[in-house]
């Protein structure tokens, strides 16, 4: 009787501790799976930033790096804020043709450098192209 006592304790043991095991194996494996969940979405959701806020970014830092007024920063703003909205609709218009996708680009790159330069002069934009090389 104490034998068998012995080996049902033994086997309960045994049981209990294959179960925790199991569910601590387990466990791990949902948090990284909630992990990488999270860490997709979060990727997902910076690669898609918001024209708004990238042309702000821009237009801060250009304000910044060139001292550039109120007016001449807003106007900054709104040229990026084109860009990004022109460029992301000419992506998903030309997904499937990336040789027109690639000249509307490079028309769009080509506009925005003009009125660049138009509202900050070419000395300007040459510091800011300079700037940017050497960030």
């Amino acid at each position: 009787m104490n034998c068998i006592k012995t080996l049902l304790i033994n086997l309960l043991n045994t049981f209990i501790a294959t179960l925790t095991y199991i569910l601590i194996v387990q466990m791990k494996k949902l948090k990284l799976i909630i992990t990488l969940f999270v860490l997709i979405i979060t990727i997902n959701l910076n690669a898609q930033a918001k024209p708004e806020k990238k042309a702000k970014k821009i237009a801060t830092e250009m304000s910044k790096v060139l001292s550039l007024d109120k007016k001449e920063s807003k106007a900054v703003y709104k040229i990026q804020l084109n860009r990004f909205n022109e460029s992301k609709s000419i992506v998903k218009e030309y997904t499937n043709q990336p040789e027109i996708k690639k000249q509307k680009l490079n028309k769009l790159g080509s506009k925005v450098y003009n009125q660049l330069k138009d509202l900050l002069g070419m000395e300007r934009l040459k510091i800011w192209r300079s700037y940017k090389k050497n960030k």
